[in-house]
């Protein structure tokens, strides 16, 4: 389950399945470690295709390293929610 912002009081919850948001954090951890691991080519293929998506105005290298950081983020941040949720089980 994720909480509302506090800052946007109107926006309500999303309740998901805790396994679900387990299988989420497990994927996007997964492709979190192949970017940082992968070669510069395949992270300037990546930074190219977000700049071809108009994903912001930044410089294409800044746009794959902030995907990059937002994916390792999001996985803490799930994995965070998951545990306040179920403390008595463990997340791999």
């Amino acid at each position: 389950m994720t909480h509302p912002d506090p800052a946007a009081p109107d926006c309500p919850a999303v309740l998901l399945d805790p396994e679900h948001v387990d299988e989420l954090r497990r994927l996007l951890g997964t492709v979190e470690d192949w970017l940082l691991h992968a070669g510069d080519e395949a992270r300037d293929d990546l930074a190219a295709f977000l700049a071809g998506q108009a994903w912001s105005a930044a410089p294409p290298e800044r746009l794959a390293a902030g995907l990059i950081a937002d994916l390792g983020e999001h996985t803490v941040l799930l994995r965070r929610a998951l545990t306040r949720a179920l403390p008595a089980q463990e997340t791999r």
